[in-house]
């Protein structure tokens, strides 16, 4: 027969077991907040401030949460930039490859439109994306070359195949690309001013779905 002490502590054990593994789903769950909490305010500064005008602490502040904490879960300020970036384009890179994978075998005067509408719709709820670009853009350095390379060029590089861009020169390709990011993005990053100026918000979705329509219709003209 078991002693009554060993079944007291086997029990005790059990008991304990269901509570450690809320804590701990807790804990989990804090963490997974937390880490929310700083990449939003991390978007959110770095793409009106700046990398080198934001601070550690103004991210841990802006976020809400204890000083130390960016660099438990990111270590410094620059792979929390670089986690930053890499949220902000793995969600345009996973909209725009679910698009490609469906126009792979569409024909490309139906599918440069549909990709075009797609980046303008993403850039209009994303404006932090652009706005981050332009921030960097201003001088060399290595921010840069990580969106160049680790993100922009990658993704060029499938819009052009999918929409059965012709071989063009460096300065060809640049023509298109500025055209196409400066047509379908920088209203929705500057939509104080279009405020200020015009009375509206560019980032409403009725203007949204008629600036995208109408800016593939110029961009890609239908051939009688």
């Amino acid at each position: 027969m078991m002693d009554k002490s060993m079944q007291s502590g086997s029990s005790a054990t059990g008991s304990k077991r269901p509570a450690d593994h809320s804590r701990q789903r807790a804990k989990q769950a804090r963490a997974i907040e937390t880490n929310a909490q700083l990449l939003d305010a991390a978007t959110d500064l770095f793409s009106t401030k700046g990398f080198e005008g934001t601070s550690v602490r103004q991210i841990e502040e802006h976020a809400k949460v204890q000083r130390g904490l960016l660099a438990y879960h990111f270590g410094n300020k620059d792979s929390m930039w670089r986690a930053v970036v890499d949220r902000i384009f793995g969600g345009l890179k996973a909209d725009m490859t679910g698009r490609i994978d469906v126009l792979t075998d569409v024909a490309p005067a139906e599918a440069a439109p549909a990709l075009l509408r797609a980046f303008v719709r993403y850039s209009a709820s994303h404006p932090a994306l652009n706005r981050m670009i332009m921030q960097e853009s201003v001088s060399a350095g290595w921010r840069i070359e990580y969106f160049v390379h680790n993100h922009i060029r990658p993704l060029l590089d499938s819009f052009q195949a999918v929409a059965g861009a012709p071989p063009q020169t460096n300065e060809e390709a640049a023509q298109f690309y500025y055209l196409l990011v400066g047509a379908g993005a920088f209203i929705f990053s500057v939509e104080h001013e279009c405020e200020a100026l015009f009375g509206f918000n560019p980032r409403s979705e009725d203007f949204v779905e008629k600036y995208a329509e109408n800016l593939a219709r110029l961009m890609y003209p239908a051939k009688s």
